[in-house]
């Protein structure tokens, strides 16, 4: 008898994975001594920052013993990388590189290009020359000196706007100096920098139950298509998982059907930025863990049915860390409140500001061992 991995999934809640999916009275003090099962097919992985590997903290005990992949959260950004033009700095890159070597971890770059993370100076240049060497010169601080080390790379960030961008790209400072061209560009650059490493393009609002998810869901089909035809190198799409809970549920039936078309082109895909955004503060914490847990099951039930899907990445272990607490001044206020009183921050994460296991945990717990 074949068993779907919904049925599965079904069936290890009732089993030894039931107490990870339990409310915050039962699973609340500690942190979760068992590690998510390792995958064959898939990864595991979450977004760090090098303060964050002290050893035997917490957290870094999850990031060791958890993660599969890590992820630069901010580091890795060009405005980290080479805020003043010409001093490339890569202390940060180096610091997560050699925690990933000590520990058995893979490393994604994130990313190259990205609008919000582009230094001032780059964006005069690139608008005043319409010189590629810009790019090109950055794209070269990097790839070589990590080719063998950082395995796959975000080439593109946040490229996706089907509501005031130029057919359906969104108007940036690299779309502005070179046109919707770029995106193939950097591609192509970045391969001949590394011709081993996987190149991904990441977008967020890809999965969610309304007409601007599916409005982008349909134009990252049409980039992706015209990729491929043109015969430009791309190896995986990243779905960053941002969900917030006010846009509505996930559109499961179309995200599969989203997925399997982007299998059927011959690419990856990879969530990539998992995280929740609560609608409702004010309900029991019991009630918005479960929030949380449900969202995040609805869209990993779906992915995980998916064989291209050979990633998950979560941005962030704890709610303390989290950059969603940002989006709210209560939850800004609550993150810079010491000491910290966890139930006033956004519960997006699968441990609480204290580490504790949420429900969240226990979803990815069963996913990664379905």
């Amino acid at each position: 008898m074949h068993l779907s991995r919904r049925d599965l999934l079904a069936g290890l809640a009732a089993g030894p994975f039931a107490q990870a999916m339990a409310g915050p009275a039962q699973a609340a003090g500690s942190m979760s001594s068992s590690a998510l099962p390792a995958s064959n097919s898939r990864l595991f992985g979450t977004a760090v920052q090098p303060a964050q590997f002290v050893p035997g903290t917490p957290l870094e005990t999850s990031i060791r013993r958890d993660c599969q992949l890590l992820v630069p959260e901010f580091h890795g950004q060009w405005s980290a990388v080479e805020w003043v033009r010409g001093e490339p700095y890569h202390g940060n890159y180096d610091a997560i590189v050699a925690y990933a070597r000590t520990t058995g971890k893979k490393v994604r770059g994130h990313a190259l290009i990205w609008e919000q993370m582009t230094p001032d100076w780059a964006r005069r240049e690139m608008t005043e020359t319409r010189d590629w060497m810009t790019v090109k010169r950055h794209f070269a601080t990097l790839l070589p000196r990590y080719r063998g080390k950082i395995g796959e790379w975000i080439v593109v960030n946040e490229m996706i706007d089907t509501e005031s961008g130029d057919r359906d790209l969104r108007r940036n400072s690299f779309q502005q100096a070179y046109g919707n061209d770029y995106i193939a560009r950097a591609l192509e650059t970045a391969r001949d920098l590394d011709p081993e490493a996987k190149l991904m393009i990441n977008d967020y609002s890809l999965s969610q139950d309304n007409p601007v998810d599916a409005a982008r869901r349909t134009a990252m089909l049409r980039l992706v298509e015209s990729l491929k035809n043109r015969g430009v190198p791309i190896d995986s799409v990243g779905m960053q998982g941002h969900i917030e809970l006010a846009k509505g549920p996930i559109a499961q039936r179309e995200v599969a059907d989203f997925m399997a078309k982007l299998a059927a082109m011959g690419v990856e895909i990879g969530i990539t930025e998992l995280d929740v955004l609560e609608a409702d503060r004010n309900i029991s914490l019991e009630r918005r863990d479960q929030e949380v847990a449900d969202a995040v099951q609805s869209l990993l039930e779906v992915a995980c049915e998916q064989p291209a899907v050979k990633s998950i990445v979560t941005w962030g272990l704890s709610d303390r860390d989290s950059w969603l607490q940002e989006r709210e001044p209560q939850t800004k206020l609550a993150q810079g409140r010491s000491p910290v009183d966890v139930r006033q921050l956004n519960r997006g994460l699968p441990f609480d500001g204290d580490m504790r296991a949420k429900p969240m945990r226990g979803v990815l717990e069963r996913m990664m061992a379905a």
